[in-house]
């Protein structure tokens, strides 16, 4: 069948085979591909084409025939309006196995791996786990509101909290509701509000609600990070001394790389064990902060570059040889071929990706494979519960 034989606004009667990167379930019609938000592996559906693209259908859920033995109702009584959650109605072990498929299926579709192993997913808490968040605000409105992005729009979706925030954060989405008038009458544009929940109480990037605009410390395995609330840093709280044992591990050498470093998150639990860490970061606000965290912790063995990790390796990577490690925790949108050919150049031992986007990580490990490196191991790290999104980490060896 093609898909000339579908039409839109035609209903049909499907079931779900598995959920796609991005959520959506994946059915097919007499072999036609149908995509479906807020389905479950194993669902039996009737549904309504709402959309066609060149190879396949996308479709809205007008009744649920059979439930999936994961389908659970959602505990957030704004999950489907509000766009920060697309995973609410699958339990959370089968979200975990959803995530591995994710990783595997990006790995042999886009990087033309045939991953064989078992894929782990590291997982902790699924509630109550964001230490950081932005909130949207539309001050037009009256009441104003307050939340998040709706689903599939820049409208907001007025919230009184949030189940996957910590309770602290939940705590001050209350006070700033209670400050609607000083947020609307305010001279200040407010239209983003970034909260991050430090170790010490919580500071925004704005001055509302009485809150704290000043730099937080969270500390993780002895070194105190310092950063300020419009700072990246990760999000899961339970998930941080993970995510450094995953990376770093017992490695120990003599000099690592640490690329796209941030405010130095790995950089300064790799100087434990590495007697020379080298790292760069392009971000000057997330530059300041790193070398501060390494004069604050009183760290004297990392050799610290405000600039790309481009500029870098094109002004210093010759003087180097012997890399034991190199770790990578670029954007999402990963990393430049040129760039990669320009680390596989300098012939570290090892090189550690971490990836928030299987897509482009399978993508530059292809790059690296035929490189000289080998892949040697996959691991999950589900520091987003309840959504599609998974932090990946990926060891390469080289090739002797």
């Amino acid at each position: 069948m093609t898909t000339e034989n579908l039409s839109i606004g035609q209903e049909y009667e499907i079931t779900i085979e598995k959920l796609i990167y991005g959520g959506q379930g994946l059915a097919r019609f007499q072999g036609v591909a149908i995509f479906t938000p807020f389905s479950v592996p194993g669902d039996k559906l009737k549904v309504c084409i709402v959309g066609a693209e060149k190879n396949f259908f996308r479709a809205e859920i007008i009744e649920i025939l059979e439930p999936s033995a994961n389908r659970r109702s959602a505990p957030c009584q704004y999950f489907g309006r509000c766009g920060g959650c697309q995973l609410q109605h699958l339990d959370y072990p089968a979200q975990l196995v959803a995530k591995a498929g994710f990783i595997r299926d990006s790995l042999k579709r886009i990087g033309h791996f045939d991953w064989q192993p078992p894929i782990e997913i590291k997982h902790s808490l699924e509630f109550n786990y964001r230490s950081r968040t932005q909130l949207k605000v539309e001050r037009a409105t009256d009441p104003f509101q307050i939340g998040f992005y709706k689903e599939g729009s820049h409208n907001v979706c007025d919230v009184e909290s949030c189940p996957i925030l910590a309770p602290e954060l939940n705590q001050v989405l209350v006070k700033l509701r209670k400050s609607e008038k000083e947020i609307a009458l305010s001279e200040i544009p407010y239209s983003k509000i970034d909260l991050v929940k430090g170790d010490e109480g919580i500071s925004a990037n704005q001055i509302v609600a009485d809150l704290s605009s000043k730099a937080i410390c969270q500390r993780v395995l002895d070194i105190n990070y310092y950063f300020d609330p419009s700072c990246f840093f990760q999000v899961n709280q339970y998930l941080l001394t993970t995510l450094i044992e995953i990376i770093i591990g017992t490695r120990k050498g003599k000099v690592a790389l640490d690329l796209y470093a941030g405010v130095g998150f790995f950089a300064l639990q790799l100087a434990k064990t590495y007697q020379k860490v080298i790292a760069t970061e392009v971000n000057q606000k997330a530059s300041h902060w790193a070398t501060h965290n390494i004069q604050a912790n009183s760290i004297n063995n990392v050799e610290f570059h405000s600039i790309s990790t481009e500029k870098w390796l094109t002004k210093f990577s010759r003087r180097f040889n012997g890399i034991d490690l190199v770790v990578l925790d670029p954007p999402r949108v990963g990393i430049i071929k040129k760039t990669l050919l320009s680390i596989t150049e300098i012939r570290p031992k090892e090189i550690v990706y971490v990836s928030c986007d299987p897509s482009t990580l399978a993508r530059d490990l292809r790059v690296l494979a035929d490189s000289g490196y080998k892949l040697a191991s996959i691991t999950g790290i589900d520091l987003f519960p309840q959504t599609y999104h998974i932090e990946t980490v990926a060891v390469l060896e080289r090739i002797n």
